[in-house]
């Protein structure tokens, strides 16, 4: 049924992420397709023959309590399961640089058949269609359907540390010029620069300013980071300012100024994306964070 597939993409992205199959509450997915069954029991019930002749005729929903608008309610709970598995996993502790562009790829497969699907009822409902080519829509399922599948096919590659590129053959760096050994010098090149120079305590940092200081393009730096550290550079930069505010919020010092102080000294810009970042990192909050290591 329809209102099931959503459910099976969260249920499936969960089972990846967090290795949890089921919990309790999974259980409640299957209401909206019991009462789907319910609503067509009366069509379900007919015999192969009455069905095919039931079918032909058009006259389906004379045996089933199917309101039109009903087909709308299904496309919003698809579509519903599409986002909530996106927000509930993008910003999961374990969702590195790589594992964030394939659950992107995957749940954007999803609401792309969605997408396509809601489409084709609205242009038949309406009649804005020739029926003759509706095979284009249906292509168009048909290709997010396999998108979709072959996402869940190449997740353990994902999962177990390929790049992105090796994995997806459709997604490439531009050519960078870096040679693997090359690479390799230069991710110990920027661990040098990012332990003994500190870059990250300025809260102007920018890409570039990482390249200009490896001598290399904006793009080799980008893909050394992607590469070796699995982070986005925003991601690999907040790492290095999260483990100095801990260091900060656990000297004595510390109590002599507050946590917006130390958002600022170790290079955020502002309270918000400081917690956000620590809480990333850590899984915790600045303040539990310091009461906990007190108490320890």
């Amino acid at each position: 049924m329809w209102t099931t597939y959503g459910a099976l993409v969260f249920i499936y992205v969960r089972n990846v992420i967090d290795q949890t199959f089921f919990k309790r509450y999974d259980i409640l997915f299957l209401i909206p397709p019991m009462i789907t069954i319910g609503m067509l029991w009366p069509f379900y019930r007919l015999s192969t023959q009455d069905k095919l002749m039931v079918a032909e005729e058009g006259r389906i929903f004379e045996y089933a309590i199917f309101p039109s608008y009903t087909i709308w309610i299904v496309i919003a709970i698809m579509f519903f399961y599409g986002f909530l598995t996106y927000l509930a996993f993008w910003q999961k502790k374990r969702i590195g640089f790589r594992e964030n562009i394939w659950l992107k790829w995957f749940v954007g497969s999803y609401l792309g058949f969605v997408f396509a699907f809601a489409l084709y009822i609205f242009l038949v409902r309406f009649h804005l269609m020739d029926p003759s080519y509706d095979y284009l829509v249906d292509l168009a399922i048909t290709a997010f359907i396999g998108m979709l599948a072959f996402f869940g096919f190449v997740q353990p590659d994902v999962f177990q540390g390929k790049s992105i590129h090796e994995v997806l053959p459709f997604i490439k760096y531009r050519k960078t010029g870096l040679s693997p050994a090359l690479s390799l010098e230069m991710k110990e090149k920027l661990l040098q620069t990012m332990q003994s120079g500190k870059p990250y305590l300025n809260n102007e940092l920018r890409l570039d300013d990482l390249a200009k200081t490896l001598n290399l393009s904006r793009n080799q730096t980008s893909q050394i980071i992607n590469e070796h550290f699995n982070l986005s550079f925003f991601d690999f930069v907040n790492q290095y300012r999260i483990k100095e505010a801990k260091n900060l919020l656990l000297q004595n010092t510390a109590r002599n100024r507050t946590i917006d102080h130390i958002a600022y000294d170790v290079g955020f810009n502002n309270r918000a994306s400081f917690y956000k970042a620590f809480r990333k990192f850590t899984n915790n909050t600045p303040t539990h964070y310091m009461k906990h290591m007190e108490a320890s």
